[in-house]
């Protein structure tokens, strides 16, 4: 987005960085052509991100997570750090030979 150098100039008296701005823009309530994020919608903001930081902590713990899916079907999931091995069929042999001791 461009910024004109009216709202540059206010943004640098106002110490409004660009990050803010366009976090405000991100998350903003529209009212017009405004967006407004005030003190209610930033701690709504603040909870949610809170909770997702939650479940991140939660998943980075178990050395990820892997969820598989076919759509709108859960098949699976498993933590990464034990990825499942494909186990023989009755009667196979894992190494595909005959070993003998």
């Amino acid at each position: 987005m461009n910024i004109t150098q009216h709202a540059q100039d206010r943004m640098t008296q106002r110490g409004i960085s660009r990050r803010l701005v366009d976090f405000a823009l991100r998350h903003g309530r529209i009212e017009g052509d405004k967006h407004v994020l005030d003190r209610s919608e930033s701690r709504r903001l603040i909870n949610e991100l809170e909770e997702e930081l939650r479940l991140a902590r939660r998943v980075h713990d178990r050395g990820g997570l892997t969820v598989v899916d076919s759509g709108d079907t859960l098949i699976t999931a498993y933590n990464v750090a034990t990825t499942p091995r494909h186990r023989p069929r009755h009667g196979q042999r894992q190494n595909g030979g005959d070993h003998h001791a």
